[in-house]
This record gives C-alpha cells, structure tokens and sequence, in this order.
C-alpha cells in the first residue's frame, strides 16, 4: 500500500496490487484479455495502474467539487473569490489515512472500470452487478468518512497536521421530528 509518485506529485493512490488484493478471483479466471485490444497496455499491472491514476484524478475533482472542501478552506483561512477559483486539492499534502486512501481507489477502479468491462447488466442478480454494487458502496462511504474527517490534510504543506488544521464534522445518526410534523390542536 503505497502512493505512487512522480517527480514527487501523487499521481495514484493505489499500486496494482492494492486492486488485486480486494478481488483477486476477476483475475484469476482471466475475464481480462488485451490480446485483440489496439493500443494495449504491457500488462495487466500497467492497465490497472492506469486505471488507478484515472481514478485517483476523479477522487480528487469529487473532493475539490465538494461542498465540504470549501467549508475546509474557509476553516484555514484560505481565501478565493468565486466558485471558479476554488483551489485545487493537492494529494502531496495527505498526511494521514493513507491506507483509506488507497483502499477508496482501489475501490472505485472495480467499481467504475473494471468491473462493468465484464459485468452480465442483462441480469441484475448477477455477481458482477452485485460486486459494483458492493464496490461502490464501500467507496462512496469511505468517501464521506474522509470528508467528515479532515485530520489527515496538511493544508500549510509543513509535513504535519497542526490541531488548527483539522477539522472534524459529527454526523447525528439520531431521527428527530421537525415542526413540519408536529399537529397542535387549540
């Protein structure tokens, strides 16, 4: 589980063997195969690692697009003038949960690439809808734990997350009744 970088820049989360690790029998019953493919990757592990910076780039538009960054930004006190000039979110500066990182990627590289190239969409009981279903589920909540909790970003780019650069927001698991509902009788 390790970041891959180049020329020191995150450009994946995710190694092919991070994408292997989470569902190891899609390759071994070889559903995957490059041999008529124009263009072709060298290998499997090449294709994956492709797939892993693509997904690695999505991630990181999903957090720059997200309503929860901006609150992030205006917590640290960086300033921007419009919705067009949101900063970018910079994966060099994730100190911490890496691991959840590489785990999010790996699962969203099975649920948005490589698991629709064999899925049976004909039939919904299938195993392969059944593990994008899966898949997708496990990324979009890990997805939102991350942006609950921002104590792993290093917004001042120092190589530590200082107490005022985290921010953690708590979800109210708890069903209340609005006014909307409540009848009053005079």
């Amino acid at each position: 589980m390790a970041f891959i970088t180049v020329g020191g820049n995150v450009i994946s989360y995710a190694e092919a063997l991070d994408i292997r690790d989470k569902d190891q029998r899609i390759y071994e019953s070889n559903e995957i195969d490059f041999t008529n493919v124009p263009d072709a990757p060298g290998s499997l592990d090449e294709y994956l690692e492709d797939l892993a910076g693509k997904t690695t780039d999505r991630i990181n538009q999903k957090i720059r697009l997200s309503t929860r960054w901006q609150e992030y930004l205006g917590y640290v006190g960086t300033n921007y003038n419009s919705l067009n000039t949101i900063p970018d979110f910079q994966a060099n500066n994730i100190v911490n949960r890496k691991p959840d990182f590489t785990d999010m990627c790996a699962y969203g590289v099975l649920y948005m690439y490589l698991l629709p190239k064999v899925a049976d969409f004909g039939n919904p009981e299938s195993a392969e809808v059944q593990k994008i279903q899966y898949f997708e589920s496990r990324f979009n909540s890990l997805f939102e734990e991350l942006m609950a909790d921002f104590t792993w970003y290093d917004s001042s780019g120092d190589g530590t997350v200082s107490d005022s650069e985290k921010l953690v927001s708590y979800r109210r698991n708890k069903r209340t009744r609005g006014n909307k509902s409540v009848v009053r009788v005079s």
